[in-house]
């Protein structure tokens, strides 16, 4: 069951209101918080960006869910690793300039500072049937997924089945990266860290979205909803139907359908008494599609290479706003950027895997994704 509920404002209050009916409609607080049970909360937390940016989780969200099992009697602990190092003086400041010291101030919830990484094994994994995720996920009673609502410059877009690569820790991220630049096949190791995750439930924070250039630096959007379930397959989808976006050009989504995990779109999804997703679109939500040309038109040969490397979207520096701060350099899974103080950062293209974490993780906004003109004709003669 999905539960679409709309809601326009961040309000403690309110917010703590929608939260418990989320419980209520999926059997009750006590399902997944009770005395003795270890519970960990699972925000986005990309990078340190304040709430008004729209790239993380908002913290009355968590601050609610964290409030909420706290009174539940359970042991709560609010864990991620956000985009950069691993470390106990970075996550500091991200938990710091998201708002989430405030809210374990407030709810007694503990920030996690283990460093550690636990191996899990699932069978139902496709290439991933072995990693390391961060401790606490890995002995965690129950896991709260709380994502945003946002588009990727990789993915498309990213929301509760996205959310949990952050259970891997650190700049090992770009090793998933590296090893498995095509897009689908990234799409499979997101799934299968998905899947690694024994996620309990799932809420996606779309109150205030990120469109267009997402998931650091595009535009916030009121999307004016938040969407939960225990399963994290049908919520993105309804929320991907929300945005009126199409599942099948979303590279998660198409290779989930393609193992079964999900459905083409919202036709078979149980949304109870609640709202439908057509009551609360946003056809102003603006979605870049990421299809390569050679899914258009050519397949191989000579003509499609050529072709293909002609309209492939490029990162590009804007050398008025790069600090030089080595932060996309470091992030750079393929290791071709290079920064100096006199040119800003540069970029080798012909090694570049076009992950866009240059662009993800750039604090300043100095990097965008550019599309040549015949990439956009040819992503726009494909129907949304």
């Amino acid at each position: 069951m999905v539960l679409i509920q709309r809601c326009d404002s961040y309000d403690k209050e309110l917010i703590l209101e929608k939260i418990k009916e989320v419980f209520d409609k999926n059997g009750g607080i006590e399902k997944y918080a009770a005395p003795g049970l270890n519970v960990v909360i699972k925000p986005n937390l990309i990078s340190k960006k304040s709430p008004d940016a729209a790239a993380t989780t908002h913290p009355s969200i968590v601050w609610a869910v964290a409030k909420l099992c706290k009174e539940a009697g359970a042991n709560v602990i609010i864990a991620e690793s956000p985009g950069g190092p691993y470390e106990k003086p970075y996550l500091t400041g991200i938990y710091k300039g998201t708002g989430m010291a405030q809210v374990a101030e407030e709810t007694g919830a503990l920030l996690n500072y283990d460093l550690t990484e636990t191996k899990v094994t699932c069978e139902e994994a496709k290439y991933l049937k072995t990693i390391g995720i961060l401790t606490p996920l890995a002995q965690a009673d129950r896991i709260i997924n709380l994502c945003k609502l946002k588009t990727h410059g990789m993915m498309v877009y990213t929301g509760a089945v996205k959310n949990m690569f952050g259970s891997i820790a650190g700049l090992k991220k770009a090793e998933y990266h590296l090893k498995m630049s095509d897009y689908d096949q990234f799409a499979d190791s997101i799934i299968d860290i998905f899947l690694q995750n024994h996620v309990s439930l799932n809420i996606i924070d779309g109150i205030v979205g990120m469109h267009r250039d997402g998931p650091t630096n595009g535009d916030p959007i009121h999307t004016n909803v938040l969407i939960s379930s225990e399963n994290a397959f049908e919520a993105d989808l309804a929320a991907l139907d929300v945005i009126c976006a199409n599942p099948m050009r979303v590279p998660v989504f198409k290779m989930a359908y393609a193992r079964g995990l999900c459905g083409k779109d919202c036709s078979n999804i149980d949304f109870g008494n609640g709202l439908k997703p057509e009551e609360v679109k946003v056809p102003e939500f603006i979605v870049n599609y990421n299809e390569e040309f050679k899914n258009l038109y050519f397949k191989s040969g000579p003509l499609g290479k050529i072709l293909q490397k002609m309209i492939r979207p490029r990162p590009v520096f804007n050398k008025k706003l790069c600090k030089a701060c080595h932060e996309c350099e470091k992030c750079c899974p393929a290791k071709v950027i290079t920064v100096t103080k006199e040119n800003k950062a540069q970029v080798k293209l012909e090694g570049c895997i076009r992950c866009f974490c240059c662009q993800e993780l750039c604090p300043f906004k100095a990097v965008t994704i550019k599309k040549p003109l015949i990439n956009k004709i040819a992503i726009r003669s494909r129907n949304k």
